[in-house]
């Protein structure tokens, strides 16, 4: 019997979806979106990117806008966020950042379009 479960795309595909769109769409604003790098492809790599500051649990993206960080976290509908991530999002959230769970192209859309109309509006 086949399963009508749709497929869900990666958290990776996710992210390169949401930063292909914001690159294309704000090329003014390139580099301001950015990546961190929190996974290593192995023990060596993995110690090394440790002692260069990587984090675990850090979130996937970070957009820096209007004098802001928003620290954005890819997901599709059934990914969660590890114990480390949810540590990170109160460490930011305690700060007064922002951060925000993403889980597709659309709400990523959604999420850039409310941060540049919010920051309009506060000059």
């Amino acid at each position: 019997m086949l399963s009508h479960t749709p497929i869900q795309p990666s958290e990776t595909r996710i992210q390169a979806l949401c930063f292909q769109w914001h690159w294309n769409t704000f090329p003014a604003y390139r580099g301001l979106l950015h990546t961190h790098n929190n996974n290593s492809h192995n023990a060596i790599k993995g110690a090394l990117n440790k002692a260069l500051g990587i984090v675990k649990g850090v979130s996937d993206l970070e957009y820096f806008f209007a004098g802001k960080s928003y620290f954005i976290e890819l997901k599709n509908l059934v990914g969660y966020q590890t114990p480390e991530q949810k540590q990170f999002q109160k460490l930011v959230e305690s700060q007064g950042g922002a951060y925000q769970i993403v889980r597709s192209l659309e709400e990523f859309q959604h999420l850039i379009e409310s941060i540049h109309q919010q920051c309009s509006h506060n000059p």
